[in-house]
């Protein structure tokens, strides 16, 4: 097989070749099977390539579909109205492609900006500064939008969807991404994320959506403003007897955010934050009244002294220093207030005022 190589301005036409290296500017006319090819100048390519390596540290325009077992670039290669099949993607420079980009291996050291990324294990470490390695000057970026037929970012890798099975990624902007597992951080933004194993996303992610079929879900961080997203998740899976409830608890402290650590994430409640005890009762996500079938037969046992409490069914506790209420009985020792409830009282003293459906008994 030739070896071809252009120093100046040149074409090769299609054919076998063992080695193609460009230094100047050089075009391939049509289709193309090469063991290696290197590119140093400016090269263009309208035939199809299979290649066993390419190695890109100047700039390579593609025009048709690439196969080859392995692809690092150094420098820019915009791949338009054409996909990248290979066993292995390294960029530590810039990568544009319009179409698909499929690879057992993806590893984007420097920036990106794909509609379709489908491989094994994808990792995309977003990183301006490594262009400043290459031969590509960053204030261009901005004027060569259009040129390069998609977006450019200096802040975010851009990709459209990413479906793999595992992804770590920092600095990514993604529409949707399908994983089995997922690992966030550095700003990344994410619209739909699918994923039904471990999730691990920083606070300084934000993701829109996301949908899990399993019940596997180990949030390492929470990001904001996703707490009340996972929590009804795992609330979901607990409702349809997915999971019980130790499991839940698990799950809930695995996101770093139980109900009770946050007012972000707790139910929205017709009262104040008052500091009252309240023991209340939902079916589903309505909040039972005083009285109601369901709410009194609840029947709650309170050690210990408590202060202002107040409970949707009955009430067992030992003494209250100030005031109480019940949508059942009460049975406790001291009432330092008011008491009111809905079935009898039963108390060792009582200080103030007494409302009961039922008997009143004041055991002294």
């Amino acid at each position: 097989m030739n070896n071809e190589k252009i120093e100046g301005i040149g074409s090769i036409h299609g054919g076998e070749y063992e080695k193609i290296s460009v230094e100047g500017m050089g075009k391939l006319k049509s289709d193309a099977t090469v063991k290696h090819i290197s590119v140093e100048g400016m090269f263009k390519s309208k035939g199809k390539i299979v290649a066993d390596e390419m190695n890109v540290e100047g700039m390579a325009r593609i025009h048709r579909d690439l196969k080859i077992k392995s692809l690092h670039i150094d420098g820019l290669m915009k791949v338009r109205r054409a996909s990248i099949s290979a066993g292995k993607i390294v960029c530590d420079g810039l990568l544009i492609c319009n179409r698909e980009v499929l690879a057992d291996e993806i590893q984007v050291d420097g920036m990106c900006s794909i509609s379709k990324m489908y491989g094994d294990h994808i990792v995309i470490e977003n990183n301006i500064s490594k262009l400043s390695d290459t031969k590509i000057p960053t204030n261009f970026m901005f004027l060569v939008k259009g040129y390069f037929g998609r977006k450019i970012s200096l802040t975010h890798s851009l990709v459209d969807i990413v479906e793999c099975t595992e992804l770590e990624a920092s600095g990514l902007k993604a529409a949707v991404i399908k994983a089995n597992k997922v690992k966030l951080e550095g700003n990344c933004i994410v619209n739909k994320l699918y994923c039904d194993g471990e999730m691990i996303i920083d606070d300084s992610c934000h993701v829109n959506e996301i949908i899990s079929k399993n019940k596997p879900i180990n949030m390492k961080k929470e990001i904001g403003g996703m707490a009340d997203v996972m929590l009804t998740k795992i609330l979901d899976l607990y409702k349809e007897g997915k999971i019980n409830a130790d499991e839940a608890e698990k799950m809930l402290g695995a996101s770093g955010k139980m109900p009770s650590q946050s007012s972000n994430s707790s139910v929205s409640t017709p009262w104040e934050d008052d500091g009252k005890l309240r023991v209340v009762a939902f079916i589903g996500k309505k909040l039972l009244k005083k009285g109601e079938a369901g709410a009194k037969s609840l029947e709650i046992k309170i050690e210990g002294e408590v202060k202002n409490v107040e409970c949707y069914g009955s009430l067992q506790c030992g003494t209250i220093s100030g005031s109480a209420s019940a949508g059942g009985s009460i049975h406790s020792n001291d009432i330092g207030g008011n008491a009111s409830c809905g079935g009898s009282l039963t108390c060792a003293s009582i200080s103030g005022n007494v409302s009961a459906g039922g008997g009143v008994h004041i055991n002294r």
